[in-house]
């Protein structure tokens, strides 16, 4: 699906709805751009349990910069330090997503 010329909040929303419908994509986790949770309606152990953490993009751009970018985002502020990282990262944009196991 492609969501070019918009913005990068609005292409987080799209991709949330688009893919992710199932899933709580409204937490914030840091300076991570894009986070993909578990829905819980009681709090557990922990408050949530990320999925995936993602850098997003507007328009067209390179995905291993992006997840160069999301990685070197989340070790500078020490993200794994106040948050269990999840299995998968990612980095999105216009025209395409990108997964990938931890």
């Amino acid at each position: 699906m492609s969501y070019l010329n918009i913005r990068e909040e609005e292409l987080k929303n799209k991709v949330a709805h688009d893919f992710f419908w199932l899933y709580d994509c409204t937490k914030i986790i840091g300076n991570v751009d894009f986070c993909v949770c578990m829905q819980e309606s009681d709090k557990q152990l922990f408050d949530h349990h990320s999925l995936m953490w993602a850098e997003a993009k507007a328009g067209k751009s390179n995905i291993y910069n992006s997840l160069v970018q999301l990685i070197l985002t989340i070790g500078k502020a020490r993200t794994f330090d106040k948050f269990l990282p999840p299995p998968f990262l990612g980095a999105l944009d216009a025209e395409k997503n990108c997964f990938h196991p931890l």
